[in-house]
């Protein structure tokens, strides 16, 4: 993966999981439990993402630009950006449809 593409990808996941704001949510199944739990609640917020949702934005950046450092980041990479669309899919819809252009470009 070029470092380049990493950059862009930082800053577009930084954008979309902090600072991104629309009106339109896209229901889940799963509202009703993760409403209940305050680090899973995404019900009040602008960009419709919970805290968990915030910190991954901040954190992932470091991995996509890291992952550069370490010899062979395929296996980590993999493990790391399906395990953040899985639990994505389970829990909130909107993060979803934000990382899925990140994981399209990676792997494909």
């Amino acid at each position: 993966m070029n470092l380049i593409i990493s950059v862009i990808q930082s800053i577009y996941i930084i954008y979309m999981f902090n600072f991104f704001e629309t009106s339109r949510y896209f229901t889940h199944p799963f509202d009703v439990f993760t409403n209940n739990i305050p680090l899973l609640d995404h019900s009040k917020k602008e960009n419709h993402l919970c805290l968990l949702g915030n910190i991954i934005g901040y954190l992932l950046p470091i991995w996509l630009l890291g992952r550069h450092t370490i010899s062979s980041p395929e296996k980590y990479n993999k493990l790391i950006l399906n395990t953040i669309l899985i639990v994505s899919l389970v829990s909130n819809m909107n993060a979803f449809i934000y990382f899925l252009p990140l994981y399209i470009i990676d792997f494909v």
